[in-house]
């Protein structure tokens, strides 16, 4: 499908019309959910449950943007009388809120000052990656993972996009080659594999957290998170580049390709110049201060035991989000020029920040938890263990990440995540399973929509290239969502002894 006039206007009038489906069936969805109200459940948790079928037509659909049906949700909670507006907004002020701040601060700076374009220019020039088109594959791939593990994968397939499209040359006339696609496919999957590996790697990753503090008293840390999530998205880094070429096939060329070039910090003796590097230093500074403040509690508590009073207080002093807070306002103090009272960040900067997802988080988590008061969640893992869905801990977290991967190929793999997880929380307790693997299981799965351009924004942006055949995109992602599935849940089921357990 090559990317013309005519296409996109027939996709724009596609979107168009499902936003305006989306948008006449959520009210009507609801009315009848109220009317109807399966489960025969009492007032409060009724009129949850229209809101809730109202929020999630609208987020699949996306007949408003995502953010804004989180905060409609929320203001129908409270109008309708399903809980206090303490209640209901007490989540959007939840600890993980304020780590996903931090760290989208941080990662502010870290595009201010050109870090993320140098850290991609030295992986793609590190002589382990040959210039053929394999290499470059594996390189962009790799880049593009590495550096969404504290970036958005859409800023980074963003950022690496370009990049990969000055390295491939000019576009020749007739059908994209076959190392085209292949290129900046690897930026799509490493964008979106490589944000699993960090819990601040992706929004999904940081809900699950949330969703299992609050609905099942379990705390994931930072340290928690690597060991899990690290393997399973260094496992599927791997895997994406060889069903890639398995797919792409014989075509894929052997042909050397010319170097990517990227920005550096700048050079010179100028004032500018020098405010630059100080600023890459102060940035690199407030990185290396969170890193190592969000692995101290954990590596303390494995060397001196999880009592030991020099460890407990390490993790009540520095918890994630504090740390997160912490490394970023010191960005706000950090003098590039004392004498103009010029900063590492400024306010400026801040406001650049993703508040729509800040705000998204927050309806999910709001919604999350008054489900699980007013017993909805229940209700709905009732209905999931006597279909048979749970008959065991592995069948059961097998069926999550399936959900997770199918939800997640027709809406944002934040609302997958919002939409699922406190379902599976909800049906492991009441299966009396433990509900923290199938819980992070299905959240790392949310983030394995590769089929459609539509299913993740790094898909779209490779795709709106011209560069990358629908074709190949379907049968390549096709191809990763089934490795994603044996992936994560044999690689959740191995790595389950490292998890944290719910009390």
């Amino acid at each position: 499908m090559s990317d013309t006039p005519a296409n996109a206007d027939l996709e724009a009038r596609l979107e168009r019309g499902l936003k305006t489906a989306g948008l006449l069936a959520g009210p009507a969805l609801a009315i009848l959910v109220y009317l109807w109200n399966p489960g025969a459940h009492p007032p409060e948790a009724r009129r949850l449950l229209a809101v809730l079928a109202l929020a999630i037509t609208w987020w699949i659909t996306e007949a408003i943007p995502l953010p804004a049906t989180a905060l409609v949700a929320a203001a129908l909670a409270i109008v309708t009388g399903v809980a206090p507006a303490r209640q209901v907004l007490a989540p959007f002020a939840d600890p993980v809120i304020f780590l996903f701040l931090g760290s989208f601060l941080l990662a502010e700076a870290l595009t201010r000052y050109g870090l993320d374009v140098r850290l991609a220019s030295r992986l793609l020039h590190l002589p382990f990656f040959a210039r053929t088109a394999a290499g470059r594959m594996a390189a962009f791939g790799t880049a593009s993972a590495a550096i969404s593990t504290v970036l958005s994968n859409t800023a980074t397939a963003a950022l690496m996009t370009p990049i990969a499209v000055g390295a491939l040359g000019e576009r020749k006339p007739g059908p994209p080659t076959r190392t085209e696609s292949g290129v900046l496919l690897m930026i799509a999957y490493g964008a979106s594999v490589g944000g699993m590996a960090t819990i601040i790697g992706t929004p999904p990753n940081l809900l699950v957290a949330g969703f299992l503090e609050r609905l099942a008293g379990v705390r994931v840390s930072f340290a928690d998170w690597l060991l899990f999530g690290a393997p399973i998205a260094a496992v599927l880094l791997v895997v994406s580049l060889g069903l890639t070429r398995l797919t792409l096939g014989r075509g894929l060329g052997r042909d050397a390709l010319p170097g990517a070039t990227a920005k550096s910090v700048a050079a010179g003796d100028d004032e500018a110049a020098r405010e630059t590097r100080a600023g890459a230093r102060f940035t690199i500074l407030a990185f290396s201060l969170a890193f190592t403040l969000w692995l101290a509690p954990s590596l303390a508590q494995g060397v001196l035991g999880r009592d030991h009073p020099f460890a407990a207080a390490l993790g009540r002093h520095f918890p994630e989000a504090g740390v997160a807070l912490l490394a970023a306002a010191l960005l706000f103090v950090a003098p590039l020029s004392w004498r103009k009272r010029r900063f590492a960040l400024t306010w400026d900067d801040g406001q650049r920040v993703n508040w729509g997802v800040l705000l998204l988080f927050g309806g999910g988590l709001s919604l999350g938890t008054l489900g699980e008061a007013t017993g909805i969640a229940k209700w709905v893992g009732e209905g999931v263990v006597n279909a048979g869905l749970a008959a065991s801990p592995e069948g059961f977290m097998l069926v999550s990440v399936v959900g997770a991967i199918v939800v997640s190929e027709f809406a944002s793999n934040t609302a997958a995540a919002t939409l699922l997880v406190p379902i599976v929380i909800a049906a492991a307790k009441s299966a009396g399973f433990d509900p923290v693997p199938p819980a992070l299981a299905a959240g790392l799965a949310a983030t394995c929509g590769f089929v459609f351009p539509v299913s993740t924004p790094p898909n779209a942006i490779v795709f709106g290239t011209g560069r990358v055949p629908l074709t190949r995109m379907i049968r390549a992602g096709a191809l990763l969502d089934v490795a994603c599935i044996v992936v994560v849940w044999t690689g959740m089921l191995l790595l389950r002894p490292l998890l944290p357990r719910a009390g």
